[in-house]
Order: structure tokens, then C-alpha cells, then sequence
């Protein structure tokens, strides 16, 4: 991949790390000439067309997400089979090697780290995006201590994909939720169990339930609470902090990441939080990690055992009258627990997850709007309904395939098997998009407001182009997009400066002083008359020699002038051509208090001022000078503008 251009604009650069579902390099993207991080697909999954979109859609939605504490997404691209993302280029750490290194986290720290991914969440939450994967592996830490939280939305692509579910369980299952163990719908608090796990971990160096398969550390996920060693220095508070964001049940967790950003800054002023009802002293301190050497000492024993013997077990099973011996009745009583244990969890596909057979007669609708077609299938086929799509609409305000309305509505009591009716979004409506190039871009609102499309990301690049100018636009000037969605666009912060150093002058003529400004114009010159100076040469300049200025700027300079008709120069003392001194009186425009006015000959600009032409009575007075019986041709400008062109005779 190295030296690879995707998309005939990435550049890749050099490979940065690795996960099971990609590549990641840096890159760097030529067209706004910055370094960006390009995450390339696992080829295991680019033959999964479904995947494969919801990836791509996941990715889109994702994109929407601008925050500080949110890696951006920036692009979503296949060149010649390659999949691939481009998102923000973060110098820094991950997360999970920063907690290796150190062992653990001061508190202070982790708080911290905390509160600003709860920050990222709260903003995605908003928009109605659930991460689904949080854990100190998509977890960055600047080198200037700023955290950003990577790949939003693309866990709901990646645990769609049937190839690939349970390669992705097992990688998460140290993080994931009660509710995701069980397959049950996720929502916002889901990422907040997840947060409370990483907490945790970054506060005692380690995961809270380890155990030799992913189905024992999902049935502790879904069992046991967690709890801090006793010798732990961590606070009352944060404990309680903790096992609030890791209640098993839901209702019973911060309903929104912004009540957890609360109690963190409470915590931060030495306030200790309302944490009624929580109470860290019940922390129930009972593993379930010898679960799985258990069951294989049972299911060893069961082999160990000839057929003869275990029909004899059965039979005194199901005997009315022999009572059974100790040992079989104990064995039996272990072994129906763990296969009960074994049953329910082989009873969904994959193995992983643990789903609730028991449904309540009658449940209590919940509110759907605004949540995927998907999501919400989910979501009501956990609770025994069923959804029914009973139109589809046009809508700029709800994201294409999601809820716009609900039939029953929230709260409403319903039986098992009841059909909820939805109508559903098909996004905005499919226009043409108008072109904008060669327009200011801050003269464009108005024709963005009545063509229904926002302003999206403006990136500004150097150009001939006058400042402000549009050079692209995304989507391309008459491509079809939704109705109400973001255009982004390129401008120009015109010219890029080029710095020059003003030479000396002092003591150079007019000509010699031309002829050594380069990138640099003469735009004044005013007189003085110093006898002891030679006649024609430089006195003062401004700006001063070795000053630093922007290439096009210019200088103004006094020359010395000498009263009398000739000089004699030369050592022969032959007479010099004569030197006549007139004025150029200009007849001003007296409508205006201020203008610029700029007189140049065939050497160049001789007069550049603004003045008032009413301090002026009207007429200005130009000084100008030629040698006796020869005429000059003079251009006057007023205000950038020709205003009067004539010959002088001297």
C-alpha cells in the first residue's frame, strides 16, 4: 500500500497499526495538502455487500459528529476494491497502552479522561448515534492531554455482519453491557456501562471480570458487580461513581452522559454527588470465574463414566421409590444447573449472548421516533411486538430510514404480538445541486436557504483566487443530493505571502533606487533641499532598510533638491542640462471627503496620497520636474481610476 494515491487523492505514507477489521496509515490528501490517518478494510470483509453498506452508511452518519473530543470523519472511498475511510490524524496514544504502561491511573486522571468521553458521547447521543464499542482501545490521548473517542457507528456495521459477530464479541466482551450480552436492544446507556468498565480498568490497572471464555465474562457482566480490591485508594465517591454508570438494569444507570458530566465536576470541586441508593458497601464480592473449569470438570466426568452407569443414574432419577445415592444425587443437582447454564446460552446464534424467555402478558410501549427501521425491529421484537411500516415519506428534518411518527404512542399498554405501525423517512428529497464556485462564500447564504442546503465544512487553501472565493464545492455544481443536507467547500485565503527585505536607499537617484527594489514600488516622493548633500540623491526612506514586508508593498522616499536653474558637474566644469521645476495643478472632484490620488510618468509613480479636496480648495498641486526643452506625458489617477492623462512641457 506504501506510496498508494486512493481515490486519486490519498496519498498513503506508512503504516501506523493495525485491528481485526482494518489498516491504518497516514496519508496525506493532496488536494487540501494535510496529513490524515486512512483506515483500509480487512479483506475478509469486502466480499459482504451487506456489510459492506451498512458500513458505508454507519460511517456517513458518523461524519456528521464534530466535536473536539470525536475523531472526524472526513471521507468514505473504494478505488479498485480497497475500502477505506479517511478520518483526523491524532498524534498521541492510544489509550489501552497508556493504562499498560502505567499500571493504573491517579484518579485525578482518569476522571478527567473520563468527563471527555463522556463529553464525545453526550454529542453523539444527541444526534441519536450509539457507539457500541467503547473501550480504551478506540480511546486517544493527544500529546496536549485532549481525548478523542474513534470509530462511532461502525461497531452496529461491523455486529451486523453474520461473518463476523463473534470474532467481534470476543474483542469487546471485557466492555460490553448486560443488555448486549443478553442481545437485547442497546441504547445511550449501554455506552455509559461501557465508560464505567473503562473507568474502572484506568483506576485498577485491570478489567473487572476476566474468566477463560467470553461466555464467562458475559455472565459476570450480567451477575456480578463490580468491586474495587479493599486496599483500593479510590474514593467513596468514584466507587459509587462507577457502580452507578455498571448497574445492571438500565432505568438504574445515568439516563444522559450529560448527568455523569455533572457528578464527575462535583466530584473534581471536592462535592461529594447525590448518590441515593447506591450504596458500595453491598458490592457483591462472589465470582463466577471458576465457572468454566467447572463446567469442564462435570462434562469430564460425564465422559469418564461407562453408559451402563449412567442409565443406572437415570433410573434412580426418575425412581419414585429408591432413593439415590449422595454422590449421584449431588452430581446431578451441579450438573442440571450447568446444564440449564449451557442450554440457554446455545439457544441464540454464535453462543454469546443470553436471551430472556419470559415475556411480560402486557408491556409498556416505548418511543421509537426518530431510531433506524433496524433499531427499532430490534428494539420491539425484544418486548414481543412486531413493527409495521405503514408508509414512507419525504423528510428533511429525520435521517433517511428512520421512525418519523409511532402508532400506539409511548406509555400505551400492549399485549404480546401487537403490531406497531410506523412511518418512515426516506430522507430528503433528491434535488440539484446549485454551483457555487466563483462566489464569496459569505454571500452565499441566502441561495444555500432557498435552495434548502447548509453550509458544511469550509476548508481554506491558497489561490490566485481573491480571498473568500469558492474553488469546490462536495457535492460537485449539479449532482443530485438530499434536500436540507451539508455541501462542503474549498476557498481561497488568496495569495500566499511572500516576504521581502527593504534595501537601503539612502544615497542612491531615483533610477538607482528602481533599479534595486524588486517586488517593491516607489509610491511617493517628497523634496528637501540640503546643501552640503549631493543634489538628486535618497535622504530618508520608509519603511527603514532591512524592515521585513509583504511582496507588492511600497515605500516612500525624500530626495534632495537643490534651488537654482543648473550645477555644474564634471571636472572640465562644463554647464549641465537645466533642470525646470513646475506644478501640476489638478482640479480635484468635490463631491467626496476622501480620495486617493496617484500621478505617475514614464519612470514611474511621482505622487500617491489621499487627500480631502475641500482642505484643498478643490486643485492639488503636484511638484514635478523636467530637463529644459523637453515634455513628459503624465497619467493621473483618482481613486484607482483614470481620471486625466496630458503632456508637460519643461
Amino acid at each position: 500500500m506504501l506510496g498508494k494515491i486512493l481515490g486519486n487523492r490519498y496519498e498513503i505514507l506508512e503504516k501506523v497499526g493495525e485491528g481485526g477489521m482494518a489498516y491504518v496509515y497516514k496519508a496525506r490528501c493532496r488536494l487540501l495538502n494535510r496529513i490524515v490517518a486512512v483506515k483500509v478494510l480487512r479483506q475478509e470483509f469486502v466480499d459482504d455487500e451487506e456489510f459492506l453498506e451498512k458500513f458505508k452508511n454507519e460511517a456517513q452518519s458518523a461524519a456528521s459528529l464534530a466535536h473536539p473530543n470525536i475523531v472526524n470523519i472526513y471521507d468514505v472511498g473504494e478505488d479498485s476494491g480497497v475500502h477505506y475511510i479517511v478520518m483526523e490524524y491524532v498524534e498521541g496514544r492510544v489509550l489501552k497502552d497508556i493504562i499498560k504502561e502505567n499500571g493504573s491511573l491517579d484518579q485525578a486522571s482518569a476522571l478527567e479522561i473520563t468527563k471527555q468521553i463522556a463529553k464525545a458521547l453526550s454529542m453523539a447521543h444527541r444526534k441519536n448515534i450509539i457507539h457500541r464499542d467503547i473501550k480504551p482501545h478506540n480511546i486517544l490521548v493527544t500529546n496536549e492531554g485532549i481525548v478523542k473517542v474513534v470509530d462511532f457507528g461502525i461497531a452496529k456495521a461491523v455486529t451486523s455482519s453474520t461473518t463476523t459477530a463473534i470474532g467481534n464479541v470476543i474483542g469487546s466482551v471485557h466492555y460490553f453491557s448486560p443488555e448486549q450480552a443478553k442481545g437485547r436492544f442497546v441504547d445511550p446507556r449501554s455506552d455509559l456501562y461501557s465508560l464505567g468498565i473503562v473507568l474502572y480498568e484506568m483506576l485498577s490497572g485491570r478489567v473487572p471480570f476476566k474468566g477463560d471464555t467470553p461466555v464467562n465474562i458475559a455472565l459476570q457482566h450480567i451477575s456480578e458487580d463490580i468491586c474495587f480490591p479493599e486496599d483500593s485508594p479510590v474514593s467513596e465517591d468514584v466507587k459509587k461513581l462507577v457502580l452507578k454508570l455498571t448497574q445492571k438494569n438500565q432505568a438504574e444507570r445515568y439516563a444522559r452522559a450529560d448527568d455523569l458530566i455533572k457528578d464527575i465536576e462535583l466530584i473534581q470541586k471536592n462535592v461529594s454527588p447525590d448518590f441515593s441508593g447506591i450504596d458500595y458497601n453491598s458490592c457483591k464480592t462472589q465470582k463466577l470465574e471458576n465457572l468454566g473449569a467447572e463446567l469442564d470438570k462435570i462434562q469430564s466426568a460425564k465422559k469418564a463414566e461407562k453408559p451402563a452407569e449412567i442409565k443406572e443414574v437415570k433410573e434412580e432419577e426418575n425412581s419414585m421409590t429408591k432413593k439415590p445415592k449422595i454422590k449421584h444425587k449431588k452430581f446431578l443437582t451441579t450438573l442440571a444447573v450447568i446444564l440449564a447454564l449451557i442450554a440457554s446460552i446455545g439457544a441464540t446464534a454464535g453462543g454469546f449472548y443470553i436471551k430472556d424467555l419470559v415475556k411480560p402478558k402486557q408491556t409498556s410501549m416505548i418511543n421509537i421516533e426518530n431510531m433506524s427501521v433496524e433499531d427499532a425491529r430490534k428494539a420491539l421484537e425484544d418486548m414481543g411486538l412486531k413493527l409495521v411500516v405503514e408508509k414512507e415519506i419525504y423528510s428533511s428534518d429525520v435521517s433517511k430510514d428512520h421512525i418519523i411518527s409511532q402508532n400506539p404512542a409511548e406509555g400505551t399498554q400492549v399485549k404480546k404480538n401487537y403490531e406497531v405501525t410506523v412511518v418512515v423517512s426516506k430522507g430528503g428529497k433528491l434535488v440539484s445541486v446549485p454551483d457555487f464556485t466563483g462566489e464569496n462564500i459569505d454571500s452565499i447564504a441566502g441561495m444555500l436557504a432557498s435552495k434548502n442546503f447548509k453550509e458544511g465544512m469550509v476548508d481554506p487553501v491558497f489561490s490566485e483566487e481573491p480571498e473568500g472565493t469558492i474553488i469546490s464545492q462536495s457535492p460537485s455544481p449539479y449532482a443530485k443530493a438530499e434536500e436540507g443536507s451539508e455541501i462542503n467547500f474549498v476557498i481561497s485565503k488568496g495569495k500566499e505571502s511572500v516576504i521581502v527585505t527593504v534595501p537601503n536607499l539612502i544615497g542612491n537617484t531615483i533610477s538607482e533606487a528602481r533599479a534595486k527594489l524588486s517586488g517593491i514600488t516607489i509610491s511617493g516622493i517628497d523634496y528637501t533641499e540640503d546643501p552640503d548633500k549631493e543634489d538628486g540623491i535618497i535622504m530618508k526612506q520608509s519603511p527603514a532598510a532591512g524592515e521585513k514586508v509583504e511582496s507588492g508593498s511600497t515605500i516612500s522616499i525624500v530626495v534632495n533638491k537643490i534651488s537654482g536653474d543648473s550645477q555644474s558637474q564634471g571636472s572640465n566644469g562644463s554647464q549641465a542640462d537645466s533642470t525646470v521645476k513646475k506644478q501640476l495643478s489638478i482640479k480635484l472632484p468635490e463631491d467626496r471627503d476622501s480620495i486617493k490620488v496617484t500621478v505617475k510618468d514614464s519612470s514611474g509613480v511621482v505622487y500617491d496620497k489621499t487627500v480631502n479636496p475641500k482642505d484643498l480648495g478643490g486643485v492639488l498641486n503636484v511638484p514635478i520636474e523636467g530637463k529644459s526643452g523637453t515634455s513628459k506625458d503624465y497619467q493621473i489617477y483618482v481613486d484607482g481610476e483614470s481620471y486625466y492623462n496630458g503632456k508637460v512641457k519643461f
